[in-house]
């Protein structure tokens, strides 16, 4: 037998787990059923690609590898200091889940079923096998594609990697196989939480904006066509009025907005299956994710203008008086000193909640607080997304927008909050040139903030191509209350800067490479076991 592959070493450990000890070459790929006693119901293809949902999720705090957010003790990908290493969990589970869906599609024509059914379940398999090879594509580079249903003699476990653009193209006609197919979510009524159509134009256009973005900011690919594609995607969703905003922001990331209109894909946890959204703890305990100075200043004043261009001066002392004045999203995703937190007024605590002197409020489930046994469902696509995807690439296409596009998109996010008493103006083509402001940057503002902690902002960076300025940067925190925090000792128990905000980390610590880290690097052991195989540049 050859040398294990750790490509493929998730699902093998799976296949062992089912079959028992003996050979691997002696099992049926995927169940360990023969094509004869399985693949014949609808229930069977269902049961065949109920795997991929498991490994659908991500981890909530990837906006660490941003400089919106900070860890406990930093992270190597925001500051520049991560090193190759032997194995790659995004590698290793992607490639599990691709292995299910090509065993799924060499078998489910067998089924005893309508070509309706067999199609709609091919298309979930298309749909994961793209969702994961986006997310080998957009972290590696150039990756092997595979689409065979491989064991340990199959010479294309020892085969180099293809071109991304291919793969990408490979992804798109999945998706719109799966489109195609997949029915409506409101044809779904008993299947909620399940793929449906558009959860897959959602998707596609994530994807298409994506490269779109990348291949016109980094000089590479055909990135009209991609951006094209996007709007198009985005523009079908919308118009399928299959989906909206939830009323009430603070409650759309509670248990109250669970299933609402603005959910499109979600990753669940139950009673049932006595599964916990750990991110309540890792906010509030254990210092896995803190806002940043930067992703507060990001926030808009009442009349629509930034920080420093606009009439309303921001004032940061004391704690929670920055928050006046400003877009209603901020205290919303922000917790802000003063205000109720457990029946007492809040006050970050800093030597065991936070670093930064800032918390997200965003998914701050008070209930949840002394047990940390959360279910809220993690959101991983919402229909608030979509309209950014669509603002930004119809802005992109052409370096313009309309203020009918912006009142489809923009403006309606900011239209959530009409009768807030600090309401966004609307963002119009004539705001931006009579304030001397960027329409692309507002664009971009509008993402940032919306969308602050949901696991977009590092993969908006490296798109845009704006890591190389942001990140080697000093990490900054909230300014320093020396009333509230009559018991710490500047420059003992915590270290300010010169205007007296504190130093989280500084920027000598913090550094970027263009020409290496917009990839990450292969893992060592794909490596050793493939050595048609190439590591990225600058990795070596």
């Amino acid at each position: 037998m050859k040398k294990e592959n750790i490509l493929y070493a998730g699902i093998l450990a799976l296949i062992l787990s089912v079959s028992g000890c003996s050979g691997f070459l002696d099992r049926e790929p995927l169940t360990s059923l023969s094509p004869s006693s399985f693949w014949n119901t609808e229930k069977d293809l269902r049961m065949a690609v109920n795997f991929c949902y498991n490994k659908m999720n991500r981890s909530w705090d990837l906006d660490i590898q941003s400089a919106d957010c900070f860890a406990n003790v930093g992270n190597h990908v925001s500051s520049g200091t991560l090193t190759p290493s032997n194995s790659d969990a995004i590698w290793s589970d992607s490639y599990a889940v691709i292995r299910i869906t090509n065993d799924f599609l060499k078998n489910y024509e067998q089924a005893q079923v309508s070509d309706a059914i067999k199609n709609r379940y091919a298309g979930e398999a298309r749909f994961f096998r793209a969702y994961n090879y986006f997310n080998l594509i957009k972290r590696f580079g150039n990756v092997p594609y595979i689409t065979e249903t491989l064991d340990l003699d199959s010479p294309e476990l020892y085969a180099p990697s293809d071109n991304k653009d291919m793969i990408l193209e490979k992804m798109v006609e999945d998706l719109e196989f799966a489109e195609k197919h997949i029915p409506l979510k409101s044809k779904l009524s008993t299947d909620v939480g399940r793929i449906n159509k558009g959860v897959v134009q959602a998707f596609m256009a994530r994807v298409c904006l994506y490269y779109g973005t990348y291949y016109k900011f980094h000089g590479q690919g055909n990135a009209a066509l991609y951006l094209q594609k996007a709007r198009e995607a985005a523009k079908r969703l919308i118009d399928s009025n299959e989906y909206g905003l939830y009323a009430d922001y603070r409650n759309l990331f509670l248990l109250p907005g669970e299933d609402s209109k603005e959910h499109i894909l979600s990753y669940r946890y139950s009673e049932e299956a006595n599964t916990y959204n750990s991110r309540i703890r890792g906010v509030i305990v254990d210092f896995k994710q803190e806002p940043t100075k930067v992703l507060a200043d990001a926030f808009l004043c009442k009349d629509g203008l930034p920080v420093g261009k606009s009439s309303y001066s921001v004032e940061y002392l004391p704690a929670g008086k920055e928050f006046e004045n400003r877009d209603p999203r901020m205290a919303l995703t922000l917790w802000k000193p003063g205000d109720s937190f457990m029946g007492s007024p809040f006050l970050p605590n800093l030597a065991n909640q936070t670093r930064t002197g800032y918390m997200f409020k965003k998914y701050g489930d008070e209930d949840s607080y002394t047990n940390m046994q959360s279910r809220i469902d993690e959101i991983l696509i919402r229909y608030a997304e979509v309209l950014l995807i669509y603002a930004e690439a119809t802005y992109e296409l052409e370096d313009k927008i309309s203020d009918a596009d912006l009142d489809i998109s923009v403006n309606a996010l900011r239209n959530r909050f009409a009768n807030h008493p600090d309401k966004l103006p609307a963002l119009t083509n004539a705001f931006v040139n009579a304030n001397g402001l960027s329409m692309r940057e507002e664009i971009r503002r509008e993402r940032r903030v919306e969308l602050a902690s949901e696991c977009l902002r590092y993969d908006d960076i490296i798109r845009w191509k704006t890591a190389e300025t942001e990140l080697p940067q000093a990490i900054l925190g909230a300014k320093f209350d020396r009333d509230a925090y009559s018991g710490m000792i500047p420059g003992k128990d915590i270290n300010l800067d010169e205007e007296g905000y504190i130093i989280v980390q500084s920027g000598s610590s913090r550094s970027f490479d263009p020409a290496k880290h917009y990839l990450f690097p292969l893992p060592l052991r794909e490596l050793s076991l493939n050595p048609e195989l190439k590591q990225n540049p600058g990795w070596q």
